[in-house]
């Protein structure tokens, strides 16, 4: 049955009781806040003067907190509910949560997020935030969801967020028209073919490290994670490895910015970009990725520009930023779990299946679908055009699929995770995915038999389109 629970939060206000260091989480209820204080007040009110808190509509004391190490996560508030809340849902459905905002912890985000919503919110609840929109963060809600394409459809024309220009494809298609468009793009992504650049890939990977290795110490996102799996998707696509931070800076902006506006800016970007490189290659065809978009049909006709563009700014996309993502939460968890690390360094054997259960708490993507027709689902009414998101990042540390979602562990039989996805829209990327992940593990635990998080910093998240670590400072002890 699902839990109804207290609404909207305010974000990082001081808390009025902490844990102990390392003692942590627990849920503070009706705590007596220090905004309660005059001091308090003005916090919060500096906060949403300043945007830096999440509340946008007058906020009402005491508070109820999640509070870990010390540090106050999040809070849902006793509010009022804002004006923008639809006619259709229920108050016991509403959530004040903001998944561009809400990952940016100072470490762990899937834990913390999860321990938020799995907890305080119902599996399927409305957040007023960013337009207003559903939230799914339950894996078999989703799961059963997303597979019901006639009801929750990725079709622009059922989402009143309104349609990219170029729409991205096959993402933003349904079957059959999806199925046509991801028949264009397998025959580079499929086993077979991701298999022939395993070569290639260990090659990279090993320049990469014996490069960043005799410094003992690397910003890992940036001489590393936008090296590697970007500089593979450039040669799959047949895009010059001097165009790569002007890509890279594009799909930030998409998978980073919550307002439709900036999103396409990004898009827009890509689709100019893919303009240019389509004419070369209508002018002169090579055996790449960006020709065979070129030369595609379905199934009896040649692509429009916009198709072309559409397909081609979602291979971007996720060629440039997801691995990049999925690899650096796995390096991260590791700098920070030597003795995880260790079993790898000893026994390399170990890295294909432990990179299963790693990336199970690395999910990254966050789908969205709109609903085609008013209907009603598991006891909630949602009405045509309501905008879906699935947090895919949460599905990994469900505790209604997973025991002890949390404790990262090799030996787990079936490690399972939907970090690509479920449904016809399942990334068409996941097998270059795997080997990526694989193959560097492989490289680096071969040079690099420990290291850490500089300093021990915490790692910050960016949330969004895709979660990811922005910087992650690496240090270990160089051999003689």
């Amino acid at each position: 049955m699902m839990m109804a629970t207290a609404i909207p939060m305010a974000r990082r206000c001081p808390p009025a009781r902490t844990s102990r260091p390392g003692s942590g989480p627990r849920i503070a209820r009706n705590a007596p806040s220090r905004c309660s204080t005059r001091a308090g007040r003005k916090f919060a009110e500096s906060c949403q003067e300043s945007g830096e808190g999440s509340a946008r509509w007058p906020v009402l004391w005491p508070v109820t907190s999640l509070v870990t190490g010390g540090e106050l996560i999040m809070a849902a508030v006793a509010s009022a509910i804002p004006p923008s809340i639809p006619a259709h849902v229920p108050k016991s459905l509403v959530f004040d949560f903001d998944h561009f905002t809400a990952p940016e912890t100072k470490s762990e985000p899937h834990r913390r997020v999860s321990q938020l919503l799995h907890k305080n919110a119902p599996d399927v609840f409305y957040t007023p935030r960013n337009g207003g929109y559903w939230i799914v963060t339950r894996a078999e809600v989703a799961v059963d969801m997303l597979r019901q394409v006639e009801s929750f459809s990725s079709s622009p024309q059922f989402n009143h967020f309104k349609a990219f220009n170029p729409p991205m494809l096959p993402v933003q298609a349904d079957p059959p028209e999806h199925t046509e468009y991801r028949r264009i793009l397998n025959p580079k992504f499929a086993p077979g073919p991701v298999g022939k650049l395993e070569v290639y890939v260990r090659q990279l990977a090993r320049t990469i490290i014996d490069d960043v290795y005799p410094r003992g110490r690397c910003d890992f996102i940036e001489e590393v994670a936008e090296r590697f799996p970007v500089t593979i998707f450039l040669k799959i696509a047949g895009a010059p490895l001097s165009d790569r931070a002007r890509l890279v800076s594009i799909a930030v902006k998409y998978t980073r910015s919550p307002t439709f506006e900036e999103r396409q800016e990004a898009i827009s970007d890509m689709a100019a970009y893919l303009r240019e490189k389509f004419r070369e290659r209508a002018n002169a065809p090579k055996d790449d990725l960006l020709t065979q978009i070129v030369q595609a049909r379905i199934p009896d006709r040649e692509l429009t520009e916009t198709e072309k563009e559409g397909l081609g700014v979602l291979l971007f996309f996720g060629g440039l930023d997801t691995v990049k993502s999925v690899l650096s939460f796995v390096v991260s968890y590791l700098a920070q779990h030597p003795e995880d690390y260790k079993q790898l360094v000893d026994n390399p054997a170990l890295i294909k299946s432990a990179m299963e259960e790693l990336m199970r708490v690395s999910g990254v993507s966050t789908p969205e679908r709109g609903v085609t027709h008013d209907l009603e689902y598991r006891g909630i009414s949602f009405k045509k055009g309501d905008r879906i998101v699935f947090l895919t990042q949460l599905w990994g540390v469900d505790d209604q699929q997973i025991p002890n979602p949390y404790q990262v562990d090799f030996s787990r039989e079936v490690s399972q995770h939907y970090s690509f996805g479920a449904g016809p829209h399942r990334c068409i990327g996941s097998h270059l995915a795997r080997l990526e992940v694989r193959v560097f593990l492989e490289e680096w635990t071969k040079t690099v038999k420990q290291f850490s998080v500089e300093n021990h910093v915490p790692v910050k998240t960016a949330g969004g389109v895709v979660w990811t670590p922005v910087v992650l400072p690496l240090t270990w002890p160089v051999a003689n």
